[in-house]
């Protein structure tokens, strides 16, 4: 790969892991480059779809070619479309916005999210996939590792720096075959109450239960590679 062509790629990848519009200033800091360069970069993810100008203005936003390959990569986790009842039977029992959450190598990603009754918006599609150890479902999905490769994720992590935090959640693992290959978020807004955690738990039991008879269905995208290879 061209000097150039990872410098874009490194453009593209902080304009989609910035959580909000971001410019040429900021980017160029971020990345040690120079203004020349990112401005070069952008223009031509600008062109390829890859981005977006937001409202018009001087920042930049993932584009529709970018969020088409990203939604399209999302469809292809058939766990999505089993659990979509069972998210919302949950967030009619806690009144909580409810994410499904997929084990992507030492990342979990989420890729589903049912907004909850007493939420006033709703959480988005997917975010940028987190380390396993930083955020609630993922510490779930780690919790239920065999040792091996929780011990790989360990010495993996150690070298990374200390990430953002998820609003308060509590985590269901969903297991199949005795390990975690997701896990299910509640963004609590109160502390739920022991009614609400018994109906909470019997609908991971029965998504659990339907895993133990096709584990087929629970099979992740990424499985057969090698974690250590996947960078977000």
């Amino acid at each position: 790969m061209s000097s150039s062509a990872a410098r874009t790629l490194g453009v593209l990848n902080h304009v989609a892991q910035s959580e909000r519009p971001i410019g040429v200033t900021e980017i160029a800091r971020s990345l040690s480059l120079s203004p020349a360069s990112v401005f070069r970069s952008l223009d031509a993810l600008l062109r390829a779809g890859l981005i977006s100008r937001y409202r018009e203005s001087s920042r930049y936003v993932s584009g529709p070619t970018a969020e088409r390959l990203r939604r399209s990569v999302v469809a292809r986790f058939r766990l999505r479309e089993i659990c979509l009842p069972y998210l919302r039977q949950l967030a009619s029992i806690s009144g909580d916005a409810v994410s499904l959450y997929m084990r992507v190598g030492w990342y979990a990603a989420r890729i589903c999210s049912v907004p909850g009754t007493s939420e006033l918006t709703s959480l988005p599609l997917v975010r940028h996939p987190a380390p396993l150890g930083e955020t609630a479902a993922g510490k779930a999905i780690l919790a239920h590792l065999p040792k091996a490769q929780a011990a790989a994720y360990r010495k993996w992590a150690a070298s990374l720096t200390k990430g953002r935090s998820e609003p308060k959640a509590i985590a269901f693992p969903l297991r199949a075959q005795e390990r975690a290959v997701a896990a299910i978020s509640i963004e609590t807004s109160a502390p739920m109450t022991p009614e609400q955690l018994n109906g909470c738990s019997q609908v991971v039991a029965n998504i659990e239960a339907l895993a133990a008879a096709q584990p087929m269905l629970f099979g992740g995208l990424f499985d057969h590679l090698d974690p250590d290879l996947i960078v977000f």
